[in-house]
């Protein structure tokens, strides 16, 4: 499956929880290594936000490097486009036919917010 389907199919999976929907379809990516995810305000470059279109090619090749999952996580609106996170493993673990790509959405705080995301960029 490539890298838009997953994405739709997390729109619907929000949909389906019956949360409001974000205020927006406009999507950027930010590819995130386990060791990378922490809490408080997410800190990122303007750089590391990618369209879906640029990022293809990487999904595909991350969907075939023998990882056991990996995470699309809905994080939050971040300057008018909604951030969905690929969420990597530490490492591959060898899995044969490709990982389970799990679904995720924003955290409650976020939703209180109105789909508001706290970042921090890094320049």
């Amino acid at each position: 499956m490539r890298l838009d389907q997953h994405l739709q199919r997390l729109l619907s999976f929000l949909s389906e929880r019956g949360l409001q929907p974000p205020p927006t379809e406009h999507i950027k990516i930010l590819e995130i290594g386990r060791a990378s995810a922490g809490s408080g305000p997410l800190v990122v470059r303007a750089s590391e936000l990618l369209d879906p279109a640029d990022y293809a090619q990487r999904f595909e090749e991350l969907l075939d490097a023998g990882f056991a999952w990996l995470n699309l996580s809905c994080y939050g609106v971040v300057d008018g486009s909604l951030l969905v996170a690929v969420e990597l493993p530490a490492a591959p673990s060898g899995a044969v036919g490709g990982p389970s790509v799990n679904l995720s959405g924003p955290a409650q705080s976020v939703l209180e917010r109105d789909w508001i995301l706290d970042v921090r960029f890094l320049h």
